[in-house]
C-alpha cells in the first residue's frame, strides 16, 4: 500500500511539474526513451491506483457477505431465545439461579456437530460444560478441575467424535497455522497420517487416561468415575446414527468388560418418560405441629 501511494504522488508530482514549466517543445523534443520512461510512470500508477479500487471494493463485497451472515445467525438466535423464554415455565429458572448443582462434567469438542441435546434433553443445570478442539483435558485443565473439585460432579464424561478436524489437524502437518491453534493440537497424542476413527479413540483414550492420572485420589475414595464415549453422526462404529458410543470407563477399553460393568446395566432401557430437572431437592420445612384441643 506505502509503495502504491509513492507512486501515486510521484505521478502527481511528475504531472504538475511538467504543466508547469514544459512547453510543447520540450515535449517534442524528448526522446522516445523519456518519453516511455514517463508512460511507463502513468501506467504504474494507473494500474495501483486500479488495484486499490478493486481491492477496496472485494473488501466491502466479503464485509457485506459477512454481515449478512452474521445478521441472519444473530437474528436467529435472538428468535430461538424468544422462543425458549416463552415456553418455559418461570420455576425452571427459580433453582437456576440460586446455584448450579451438575451431576456431570463434560468435556467435549468445540465441533458445531455436536451439542449438548444429543447427551441430554434436559441438560441445563445438569452438564457442566467444557469444550476445546479435540475435546482435550490440557488444554481446558482448570475448567475440567472445577467441575470436579468445586462443584462435585460424580461423573467425568470425555466426549470424542467421528469426522474430527482437530484430529485430522493433528495427524498431519499444521505448522503453517497460528502458534494459539498450533498450541492446542501439539497436546494431541496420536499417529500421522491416520485421522479415522482408530486416532479418534486413541484420543479419547488418552483424555481419559491423562483425568485419571489427576483425580486419582477422587477416583480412589468412589466420588469420581472417568468414561470416554464417541459421538457417532455418520454410522461410521454400525451402532446407529446419533449414537453416543461408551469406549472407556475408568481406563477399561474391552467392549466386553465394559458391558459386564454394574454402571452400564439398564443404560438402553428407555425412560418411561423425560425428567424434567431444576436442581437439587429440596427438602420442604416441616408442618407447624397441630395445637392440641382442650
Amino acid at each position: 500500500m506505502k509503495r502504491s501511494v509513492w507512486l501515486i504522488l510521484f505521478g502527481v508530482l511528475l504531472s504538475l511539474s511538467f504543466s508547469i514549466r514544459a512547453s510543447a517543445a520540450d515535449l517534442l523534443a524528448m526522446s522516445e526513451a523519456e518519453k516511455e520512461f514517463i508512460r511507463g510512470i502513468v501506467r504504474e500508477t494507473l494500474r495501483e491506483f486500479t488495484a486499490t479500487l478493486t481491492a477496496t471494493a472485494v473488501k466491502k463485497e466479503k464485509e457485506k457477505e459477512a454481515n449478512t451472515g452474521a445478521k441472519d445467525m444473530l437474528r436467529e438466535i435472538a428468535q430461538s431465545n424468544r422462543g425458549f423464554m416463552s415456553r418455559t415455565r418461570p420455576e425452571h429458572f427459580v433453582h437456576l439461579a440460586e446455584g448450579q448443582h451438575p451431576r456431570a462434567t463434560v468435556v467435549t469438542c468445540s465441533d458445531s456437530r455436536v451439542h449438548t441435546h444429543a447427551l441430554d434433553a434436559t441438560p441445563d443445570g445438569d452438564l457442566f460444560m467444557v469444550r476445546n478442539i479435540g475435546n482435550q483435558i490440557a488444554t481446558a485443565e482448570g475448567s475440567v478441575e472445577y467441575g470436579v473439585h468445586h462443584l462435585h460432579t460424580p461423573l467425568l464424561l470425555i466426549v470424542g467424535h467421528v469426522a474430527c478436524g482437530a484430529i485430522k489437524a493433528a495427524s498431519g502437518d499444521y505448522g503453517k497455522e497460528s502458534p494459539t491453534i498450533k498450541r492446542e493440537l501439539d497436546t494431541i497424542q496420536i499417529p500421522k497420517g491416520d485421522a479415522g476413527l482408530n486416532s479418534v479413540k486413541l484420543n479419547v483414550n488418552n483424555q481419559v487416561r491423562q483425568a485419571m492420572g489427576k483425580f486419582q485420589q477422587e477416583m480412589a475414595d468412589g466420588r469420581l468415575i472417568v468414561v470416554g464415549a464417541v459421538y457417532d453422526f455418520s454410522n461410521e462404529m454400525k451402532q446407529g446414527l446419533g449414537k453416543l458410543n461408551i469406549v472407556n470407563v475408568n481406563g477399561e477399553t474391552n467392549g466386553a468388560n465394559i458391558a459386564r460393568l454394574e454402571l452400564m446395566q439398564g443404560l438402553d432401557t428407555p425412560a418411561a418418560k423425560p425428567v424434567l430437572r431444576y436442581g437439587p431437592k429440596r427438602k420442604l420445612p416441616p408442618k407447624p405441629a397441630a395445637a392440641e384441643e382442650h
